[in-house]
């Protein structure tokens, strides 16, 4: 069980790391250089998942010139030191650190922005994914965080707004069953220390099969910002557990109700999804994402963070949060329990119940969850869009449109596949309505 000190000291880690090692370039501090080889130390003896690790060094050393980069060699070869997998308790040897750190390079200078981009992390993990180990999860991780990719959305008072998209999703070999405890906000403070709270503040109305909605004031700390925000949450499972999900957007009354008070809500728009399902056609069975829209109001103490949502780790703190709700990881053991959790219908329920669903009742859910796959497509495949445009309209021609193109057709196929699947349960539900009407 992790304590409320581990967290702290989590917690204490992975910020220091995110303001030390992420700093401008331009502009560095008096001493940065001997500071990071002090965090880049910690960093590689903390309990931070190694995928964050990795992916913060990288970030790092893209930022910063080659004389900088060789004053951390060593610095740098400690991470990776931590971070190979070890045989019988011991280190690695410093023949698999130095292959380690041949390949690192590589990827840090590849072509791109100075800074780690979802290619740099790809290349990565396909390269050096054997001498690693990674599994699914930490190969397939994708954080999708982009402080120049804007959609537009809804403040409580109806003003559209250009509103900054986060995501972070990973595939793993583990049932949905197992991120239970990830997905459902009401939990979130278990899992993250960055959580500080999820307090009601109305009557949760709960549902027999454990489902959930209610308005929480979500209390998160990053950095020196703390974010207050009421929330209206919606969790729910679906009866065969191969879906987990949860929705959030800001409560207008309790957003009302503050600007009366004169204690403004400092975002107008922060909405997403926290999801684990069973998606067809993947690398794993199971797909885990969160997505988020956040903007922040003119003048707020939030308004640094939306900026910079990227450089303060959104998307490395949310596969931070999976991994911390399962101690080692998602595994068979959280999902055993998630699975004990999950209430079971009465006998006289199921024997009242039908065995199939009815024709329209099957067509009315078919219907709403491909509108929902659509929805969550196109907010997913809009930063990309507005990336390839943006190579053209630019002063110089990209020709990185590519990748963006490349990320919109890897979108597409993942949410035609979800309708697929989708499809294939309607097909399945008319089916047994046919026979059970014959009878």
């Amino acid at each position: 069980m992790t304590t409320a000190q581990d967290f702290a000291r989590r917690r204490r880690t992975f910020e220091r790391a995110h303001d030390v090692l992420r700093q401008p370039p331009e502009r560095p501090a008096k001493g940065w250089t001997d500071d990071a080889r002090r965090t880049l130390r910690a960093l590689a003896e903390s309990a931070t998942p190694r995928v964050v690790k990795l992916r913060l060094l990288v970030d790092t050393l893209r930022r910063q010139s080659p004389r900088t980069r060789q004053a951390l060699d060593a610095a740098v070869r400690h991470v990776l030191l931590h971070t190979l997998p070890t045989t019988g308790g011991k280190l690695p040897p410093d023949a698999l650190v130095d292959q380690a750190k041949e390949l690192l390079d590589a990827v840090v200078e590849a072509p791109g922005e100075a800074y780690l981009e979802e290619p740099h992390w790809r290349q990565l993990a396909e390269e050096s994914g054997q001498l690693f180990g990674f599994a699914v999860a930490e190969r397939t991780f994708e954080g999708g965080c982009n402080d120049q990719a804007l959609a537009w959305k809804l403040t409580p008072e109806g003003e559209r707004v250009q509103s900054r998209v986060l995501i972070a999703q990973f595939w793993t070999d583990q049932p949905p069953s197992a991120f239970i405890d990830y997905v459902s906000p009401e939990n979130w403070p278990n899992c993250s220390s960055f959580w500080e709270s999820m307090k009601p503040l109305s009557t949760v109305a709960r549902e027999p099969n454990g489902n959930y909605t209610g308005v929480f004031e979500e209390v998160v700390k990053i950095g020196s910002t703390t974010l207050r925000v009421p929330l209206e949450v919606g969790f729910r499972m679906s009866p065969d557990l191969s879906r987990v999900w949860a929705r959030f957007n800001i409560d207008k009354p309790a957003y009302r109700e503050r600007e009366e008070a004169r204690d403004p809500v400092p975002v107008n728009v922060d909405t997403g999804t926290v999801s684990a399902e069973t998606v067809p056609g993947g690398p794993a069975p199971t797909l885990v994402r969160a997505t988020k829209y956040l903007n922040a109001r003119r003048g707020s103490g939030a308004d640094r963070f939306a900026e910079l949502a990227c450089d303060s780790g959104w998307s490395e703190m949310m596969i931070t949060m999976a991994f911390n709700c399962s101690p080692h990881g998602p595994s068979e053991v959280a999902a055993a329990a998630a699975r004990a959790r999950a209430p079971a219908p009465s006998r006289a329920a199921a024997a009242a119940a039908p065995a199939t669903v009815p024709a329209g009742a099957a067509a009315g859910q078919f219907a709403s969850r491909v509108v929902e796959d659509c929805k969550d497509g196109i907010d997913a495949t809009g930063q990309h869009v507005q990336q390839l445009l943006t190579r053209f309209t630019g002063p110089s021609w990209d020709p990185r449109w590519i990748n963006d193109l490349l990320a919109i057709g890897v979108v597409t196929a993942e949410r035609y596949g979800r309708v697929l699947s989708n499809l294939r349960g309607l097909a399945d539900g008319l089916a047994d309505e046919d026979r059970r009407s014959s009878r």
